[in-house]
């Protein structure tokens, strides 16, 4: 079974293979990289920008994917318009991870370094405790220079800089949430330290994408 990753930045694609291996072993991952997804984003999703992601979801489909992921949070809208159009499942970065973290509590800690992100990583995590019929209380953490630090400490300083955030975090929440796939690489170190659940996008979408595939 072929899945095909979507990636905005290099950085996400190692804890994807990480979280794959954990969860759908048997799964053969094609990771696709455009990094002017992220370079052209300046905090607003344009209907330019939309258009770029349609068709790397429809040349991932050509390609023969048998499902196709999202790497990149902040085009989690596009999978809305677009999944009922195509012949295999199509998952966001946020939709599973944000079920796990309904089922995780009431008080939710988000972090992320971009604030697109973290609006609608609020957004989709009230959307799916409606789904359940439950209410969220979202804790929300920018810390913008995550992305820096990670590509100029590597995997030391981004789970120095998680750990800090995610500490002050934890005493008022039940679960953490890594807002980013990039973040994911830190998830063994944060699990050890955190007094509360951590929870991975790519980990949960792994999950999701062997359900929908098995």
């Amino acid at each position: 079974m072929r899945v095909t990753m979507i990636h905005a930045i290099p950085e996400s694609i190692p804890p994807v293979r990480l979280a794959f291996h954990d969860e759908f072993p048997e799964a053969e991952i094609i990771n696709v990289l455009d990094e002017t997804l992220l370079i052209d984003f300046d905090d607003k999703l344009t209907p330019p920008l939309r258009q770029r992601m349609s068709n790397l979801i429809r040349y991932c489909q050509d390609n023969h994917a048998d499902a196709i992921g999202l790497a990149c949070s902040v085009y989690a809208p596009v999978v809305d318009s677009e999944k009922d159009l195509l012949e295999i499942p199509l998952v966001s970065s946020y939709g599973p991870v944000m079920s796990d973290a309904v089922a995780a509590g009431t008080r939710i800690g988000l972090i992320a370094s971009v604030s697109a992100t973290l609006s609608d990583a609020e957004y989709y995590l009230r959307l799916a405790a409606q789904k359940v019929g439950t209410t969220v209380e979202p804790n929300l953490c920018l810390a913008e220079d995550l992305v820096t630090i990670m590509r100029s400490e590597g995997q030391t300083g981004l789970e120095r800089r998680l750990e800090e955030e995610a500490l002050k975090l934890a005493p008022e929440v039940d679960a953490i949430l890594l807002g980013q796939f990039s973040f994911a690489a830190a998830l063994s170190h944060l699990q050890r330290v955190s007094p509360v659940p951590v929870l991975s996008a790519p980990h949960s979408s792994a999950r999701a994408l062997k359900t929908l595939l098995n």
